[in-house]
């Protein structure tokens, strides 16, 4: 039997995959699947990530800049802080120390933790394998639109959220092609987030939405 990990509270086991504990408990659209673990692409996703803001926003947003706005949001409320698709860890790094990412793939977190060690684990952002109001902050970034069932995503991210706690997203909004995606109206999004519980705001830079939402 491989190496396992048991929950103290319940008294689950769960396996380790490549060297991550697998909480894996959902799916995923099945391009995005094969995507994901091809190792070219979390090898020169970095590249295409920071250059991906300013060519979807029109240049009206820099990756820099939302890298700012994202600290501004979340830190001043402290951790721990979560980082759901968290890809290569962009977000868990510039949260910082008390921050943890969460990813579907063994491929993407490989990468992430050779280029920004921290603290990973494979997790899918519709079940979040955490106590209810273990977070101060969660962060979710274009996985948004790679989400199966996004309501649940949101209302999930509400459940391990503190009284308090804040919300900070961005994402490929409508109208446009999907190519399989979650790809919302503003007012589909703003309304998606008020019934999981969000009181949201939402700035739409060209194709991109930038969102900020607290507990309400």
């Amino acid at each position: 039997m491989g190496r396992q990990a048991r929950c103290l509270g319940c008294g689950a086991r769960y396996p380790f995959w490549g060297g991550f504990l697998d909480l894996r408990a959902g799916r995923e659209r099945p391009h995005l699947w094969l995507a994901n673990r091809f190792p070219p692409i979390p090898l020169l996703y970095d590249a295409w990530r920071r250059r991906s803001t300013g060519l979807l926003s029109g240049k009206k947003l820099s990756h820099a800049e939302e890298l700012v706005r994202l600290r501004e949001w979340l830190l001043p409320r402290g951790g721990p802080f979560l980082d759901v698709g968290t890809g290569t860890g962009v977000y868990r790094e510039a949260l910082g120390t008390e921050a943890v990412g969460l990813d579907p793939s063994p491929t993407f977190l490989q990468v992430a933790r050779w280029r920004r060690p921290g603290a990973y684990l494979l997790g899918h952002g519709e079940h979040l394998p955490f106590r209810t109001g273990a977070f101060g902050g969660v962060a979710m970034g274009p996985t948004w639109n790679e989400f199966w069932d996004p309501l649940r995503a949101a209302q999930e991210a509400r459940r391990v959220l503190r009284p308090g706690g804040r919300l900070f997203g961005m994402l490929l909004l409508g109208p446009g092609a999907t190519f399989g995606l979650f790809r919302p109206k503003e007012e589909e999004l703003l309304h998606l987030l008020e019934k999981a519980g969000f009181r949201p705001h939402l700035e739409r830079f060209g194709a991109l939405g930038l969102l900020r939402a607290e507990v309400s």
